[in-house]
């Protein structure tokens, strides 16, 4: 699709796809099937502008556009269904840096559109002449104060005791975080929560190296990092060592598990989770089902086989019966929630799951294709995966960059390692063949 990526429309404003014209489309498109609108932003400089223009052509097909302001992508999974807005709409671009921004489109039910739904919008867009715009609407209504309370809710426990630090990325969550661990007892402190437009995920769960600092120098029991739209949480035990979605996924599944709770005892990762969570996972008799890459692919896989857990390493973790999406915030409540009432500290789990080695390569790429029709791909993947059974290939075309992306897993480094040189090395030759390998 020209305009809607793997996670909604992303890019440099004001160029396309999220050129101004452009940006007005999407909001008069939009409001023509979903005509009362929320929308919310995150702390990019750009994000006041784009919530106007949307406002505009929204205004201007008739619907009605209301604006909370800087809060998280995901309370739109809890806003948008509790207060019966048609749609709502998010204006971030996640964990990308401050000079790239984007649009996300929330349905009625609180779930993320799907492809196809996507694919029906944007036709519609691409085909939409030049408006004249002759109204313009936007509404401000505060919805912070319930955002929090639904968060506050789901902590049975209160965190009186802990030392608690939290890294809002400049984003989305930078005061949210912390009122809610303040009013929920915990002594908080944080960091990355000065945002000037500018300085959005340069800490958080994509850079949670200051929060590992942080941790370990004040004494703290625990860190959690979100990224940009806070849909992420990376979490830091009393070590200062940094835990992932991959942990996440294994504390709640023990849980379940070890209390007794009724479940499928199904969860959904993705291709890229780490093969010890898989294999810690059948050691408890627990299916791990592997999906593809994004939130809303996992959601898809998480209804489809009846799983109430899932989520991705990077932090995403999707708690189905509570929301239908990844929720940074709600992930390290439950998560302090869940240690506090087991009497643990966060490291038990880092020691408990230690991850298989983790090789990659980037191969610079013309263009992409997809790899099945690559000649001789299947071929070496299936010889590869014979001669190195102990392993755990990923090979994908980055959804951002030229690169093809190749990582291998292996219960030994030296494993992984030979592994991923030969695999490298018949892949090089084949994009050669199919003359799409960059010299660069």
């Amino acid at each position: 699709m020209r305009l809607f990526g793997t996670d909604g429309i992303r890019g440099k404003p004001w160029d396309e796809p999220l050129s101004r014209d452009t940006i007005v489309k999407v909001g008069y498109v939009v409001a023509k099937r979903y005509p009362r609108i929320l929308i919310v932003r995150d702390t990019r400089g750009t994000g006041e502008d784009i919530e106007e223009l949307l406002a505009y052509g929204i205004s201007e097909a008739g619907g009605e556009a209301v604006s909370s302001g800087v809060l998280p992508t995901s309370s739109l999974a809890f806003l948008v269904p509790k207060f019966k807005f048609s749609a709502g709409i998010s204006i971030s671009a996640s964990h990308n840096p401050f000079w790239d921004n984007g649009i996300k489109i929330i349905g009625p039910d609180g779930k993320k559109l799907s492809m196809f739904k996507e694919k029906e919008l944007e036709e519609e867009i691409l085909a939409l002449k030049l408006l004249r715009i002759e109204n313009f609407s936007l509404k401000k209504e505060d919805y912070s104060e319930e955002y929090k309370k639904f968060l506050i809710s789901r902590a049975d426990v209160k965190f009186d005791g802990y030392r608690v630090i939290l890294d809002s990325a400049n984003g989305a969550s930078y005061r949210v975080a912390r009122e809610v661990f303040s009013f929920l007892g915990a002594n908080t402190e944080d960091i990355g929560s000065s945002p000037d437009g500018r300085n959005i995920n340069i800490t958080g769960a994509t850079h949670p190296e200051d929060l590992s600092w942080k941790v370990k120098s004040k004494n703290a029991q625990i860190g959690f990092a979100f990224d940009g739209d806070a849909d992420r949480c990376i979490w830091v035990d009393e070590r200062g060592q940094i835990l992932s979605g991959d942990h996440t996924l294994f504390l709640f599944a023990s849980h379940y598990l070890e209390t007794g709770r009724k479940w499928n005892r199904k969860v959904v990762g993705t291709v890229m989770s780490n093969l010890a969570l898989e294999k810690k996972l059948e050691e408890l008799g627990i299916e791990f089902i592997r999906a593809g890459v994004g939130d809303r692919i996992v959601l898809r896989e998480m209804e489809k086989t009846g799983a109430i857990l899932g989520g991705e390493e990077s932090g995403h973790t999707i708690f189905r019966e509570i929301l239908p999406t990844g929720d940074g915030l709600l992930t390290s409540i439950l998560i302090l929630s869940t240690l506090k009432k087991r009497g643990e500290k966060a490291s038990v789990w880092r020691r408990k799951l230690k991850f298989y080695p983790q090789l990659k390569e980037n191969i610079r790429v013309k263009e992409r294709r997809p790899l099945e029709k690559l000649d001789g791909f299947k071929d070496v993947m299936e010889f590869i995966k014979k001669k190195y059974r102990n392993c755990y290939f990923i090979v994908r075309f980055s959804g951002t960059e030229s690169f093809l992306r190749v990582t291998v897993q292996g219960k030994s480094r030296e494993r992984a390692k030979a592994a991923l040189e030969e695999l490298s090395y018949k892949l090089k030759e084949i994009l050669k063949k199919e003359n799409i390998l960059s010299e660069d």
